[in-house]
């Protein structure tokens, strides 16, 4: 006999032929069971799965280098990690950390509506996710720089926001990678360096 499986009908609408929506609807939403979470993009519901190691071990050093540089140079901003996000309007991401200016912060006011620099740690299942979809969405938000740090290749991608001169051309992603040997560094934090063969040392 043929075996019938019963799909339970979700109380969310992933699909946006289905439904849109708002910021203030997204909050409502159940937390996933497994330690995935919900982003939400110009009202489209995105799920994101939980992180597996090295993730954490990634986390951990590159906030040691981050906040000791900050430290040293007068505390110029802040640096968060979930479940603090990025949200306007419709939208709602979750980075894995971000660098924000005191600068910044003053303009954005209460709530968090950009980022400086955001730091995404690669998944196998979020990878494609947070190379393009994730990623513009950045692009739109005004974040000046992105780093995409990959286990699997141990390369670290750091991505320049460049706007066009030309009126009317979308602002785009200038991209660098970093492989062995090198030191990755950032635009927006002049001097500050990360070395690829320390960020991955010891690291399955």
């Amino acid at each position: 006999m043929p075996v019938i499986d019963m799909i339970e009908t979700s109380a969310i609408a992933y699909s946006p032929l289905l439904r849109h929506y708002t910021l203030e609807e997204f909050y409502q939403l159940p937390d996933p069971r497994d330690r995935s979470h919900y982003e939400l993009i110009d009202g489209v519901v995105y799920m994101v799965p939980p992180p597996d190691p090295p993730h954490g071990d990634i986390g951990s050093r590159l906030t040691e280098s981050l906040v000791s540089f900050l430290i040293s140079h007068g505390r110029p901003g802040s640096v968060y990690h979930p479940r603090e996000a990025i949200y306007i309007n419709d939208s709602y991401l979750e980075p894995d950390m971000m660098y924000v200016s005191h600068e910044l912060r003053a303009r954005m006011g209460e709530r968090r509506t950009s980022s400086d620099i955001v730091f995404e740690y690669l998944l196998k299942g979020t990878a494609t996710y947070d190379r393009t979809t994730k990623a513009d969405t950045y692009l739109a938000l005004g974040v000046k720089e992105l780093w995409l740090v990959d286990p699997d290749t141990r390369t670290i991608e750091v991505r320049h926001r460049i706007d066009s001169a030309t009126e009317g051309q979308l602002p785009r992603w200038e991209i660098i990678r970093y492989l062995a040997n090198e030191q990755a560094e950032s635009r927006v934090l002049a001097g500050w360096r990360v070395s690829v063969d320390e960020l991955f040392a010891g690291l399955e």
